[in-house]
C-alpha cells in the first residue's frame, strides 16, 4: 500500500499500486502498448466486453469521476450517475483506434490523479449521489481511493492477470 499526500490528507490506497500514481499509469500504459490488435478486439462472449471496451469503460469511469470530484466542491450531494453499458455502447468503443484508447486511458487518468492531489482537505469529506436509484452518498476520499481499486480490477482482466 502507499500513503499519498492530497493537501495534508494521507490516503491509503486499498489496492496493489505499490509506486506513485503517475509511475503506475506510466508502467500500466506500457504494458498496454504491447498488447495485439486480435486481442483488443475478441469478446468472451456475445454480451461482454472486449478489452476495447474495457479501456473505454475505464476511460467514462475517469470522466463521470473527475466530474463528480469537480462538481461536489461547489454543489456537494449533485447526483452524477454512470449508466455504463449505454455509455460504452454509444461511443463505440468496439470500432475505436487503439492507439488512441490507449493514450486517451493514459492521459485522463493523469488529469484524474492531478485534480485529485489539488482538492483542499476543507472538501475532502463533501459527499457526491452516485446512486441510480435511491441516493448513495460517497465522499470524495472514498471515491478518490475506489477508483484506483476499480482501475486495477479491469486492468487484470486486460492485461490477463
Amino acid at each position: 500500500m502507499i500513503a499519498r499526500l492530497c493537501q495534508n490528507y494521507f490516503f491509503m490506497y486499498p489496492n496493489t499500486i505499490q509506486t506513485s500514481i503517475p509511475e503506475f499509469i506510466q508502467s500500466t500504459y506500457h504494458l498496454l502498448t504491447k498488447i495485439p490488435e486480435m486481442e483488443w478486439n475478441a469478446k468472451p462472449n456475445p454480451d461482454g466486453w472486449s478489452k476495447k471496451e474495457i479501456i473505454g469503460h475505464l476511460i467514462d469511469s475517469a470522466m463521470t469521476n473527475i466530474r463528480r470530484l469537480v462538481v461536489t466542491q461547489y454543489q456537494p450531494n449533485e447526483k452524477i450517475q454512470y449508466r455504463q453499458n449505454e455509455w460504452v455502447a454509444f461511443q463505440a468503443y468496439q470500432s475505436a483506434d487503439t492507439t488512441e484508447l490507449v493514450e486517451l486511458w493514459r492521459l485522463i487518468n493523469l488529469h484524474f490523479d492531478r485534480v485529485s492531489k489539488n482538492i483542499p482537505i476543507t472538501s475532502i469529506d463533501l459527499t457526491s449521489d452516485t446512486g441510480m436509484d435511491e441516493p448513495s452518498l460517497h465522499t470524495l476520499a472514498f471515491l478518490m481511493e475506489d477508483y484506483w481499486g476499480h482501475q486495477q480490477h479491469h486492468l487484470k482482466a486486460v492485461l490477463g492477470e
